[in-house]
């Protein structure tokens, strides 16, 4: 398992190489900042639908989710969350 992790962390780090050699350094920031702001809204909405009790985890993946789709990511998992319960 720790080698599959070591590919993975590799091939993450190829691909924005990648990005910086493309100039498509843009980009990586635009995701890096809806990521943070996106943990950030993850939280905030956590505390306000604590009382429903629909919550979404703030973790790597659900913050990838919300870098890479914005708002609509962000909407989804609560509607995911809503449906699986």
């Amino acid at each position: 398992m720790d080698a599959i992790m070591w590919v993975i962390l590799g091939l993450c780090l190829c691909f924005v190489a990648f990005l910086l050699i493309t100039r498509q350094f843009k980009w990586l920031l635009r995701v890096g900042r809806n990521m943070i702001l996106g943990a950030a809204g993850i939280f905030s909405a956590n505390v306000l639908l604590a009382g429903v009790g629909l919550a979404v985890g703030v973790n790597v993946i659900t913050t990838l989710v919300v870098g890479v789709l914005g708002l609509p990511g962000f909407i989804m998992l609560y509607l995911a969350q809503l449906l699986v319960g």
